[in-house]
């Protein structure tokens, strides 16, 4: 005995080989490199609807950056390196609580500018003079001022570096000294 199919067996199974195959299509285009994945972007994603993730964008980091500031006292003695926090530890209650979050972001944003700039400030003058006057070098130098001060009457100098890995094998590399700014 054969069952009647109603309207809603149809258009729910319309609906689940519909979803079934948007899911494959889907998983196939994460493959972004391979043929199927591009006869897919090209040919079959007509409207752009089959998603591609690329999760922490489409070229992950694999740095953290790190800034460090340090006064000049006197003209031979200057204070340690200092690290600014551009990061946050996530506690319990961040979800929740985390006044501070924003003002960490702007400030790995603007970092994250600032080392992209320099490949192009040093390309076209052939230094990193002219960087000193960019606006992410200058957000950077006004967050360092913010500091505690060792002494009245100081110069401040503030140093990027960046390490890579989990595991701390490799020595932070230099990506920028500025110079003494007096603040």
């Amino acid at each position: 005995m054969m069952a009647k199919l109603n309207s809603t067996v149809i258009y729910e199974f319309i609906v689940t080989v519909f979803l079934a195959c948007w899911f494959l299509l889907t998983i196939l285009n994460q493959f972004k490199d391979t043929k199927l994945a591009e006869f897919i972007r090209v040919k079959i994603d007509v409207f752009a609807l089959i998603p591609l993730w690329t999760f922490f964008a489409p070229r992950p980091g694999k740095t953290d950056y790190h800034l460090l500031y340090r006064d000049k006292i006197t003209e031979e003695q200057y204070s340690e390196w200092c690290e600014m926090d551009i990061t946050e530890e996530r506690t319990f209650w961040s979800w929740f609580w985390n006044p501070e979050k924003r003002d960490k972001k702007i400030l790995s944003d603007v970092v994250q500018s600032l080392v992209s700039c320099i490949p192009d400030y040093r390309k076209a003058t052939g230094n990193t003079n002219l960087l000193m006057f960019s606006m992410p070098y200058i957000i950077v130098l006004h967050a360092v001022s913010q500091c505690k001060k060792q002494s009245p009457n100081v110069y401040r100098q503030f140093m990027l570096a960046e390490t890579s890995g989990y595991q701390e094998t490799n020595p932070p590399a230099l990506i920028l000294l500025s110079v003494f700014h007096q603040i």
